[in-house]
């Protein structure tokens, strides 16, 4: 389930919740429908630091490993 921030035009509050499917919502503070959808920021990783951190290694793995490349042994 994802974490989406939001925030109430009508109060200013910003909040996030964990939503499944397209629910109907309202803040938290005041009860408002006027929210808007954020783009939440993305978590920095736990380890290295500074701006010549090495960020290579993050998303999907390269090459043939992995079950889809048949590499995991399931197959």
């Amino acid at each position: 389930m994802p974490i989406y921030e939001y925030h109430c035009t009508s109060c200013r509050k910003d909040f996030e919740l964990f939503v499944r499917g397209e629910p109907r919502l309202v803040c938290p503070a005041c009860e408002s429908r006027d929210i808007e959808r954020r783009m939440s920021v993305t978590a920095r990783p736990a380890s290295g630091s500074g701006p010549g951190m090495d960020l290579s290694g993050l998303g999907p793995p390269k090459g043939g490993g992995g079950c889809g490349g048949g590499s995991c042994g399931c197959h």
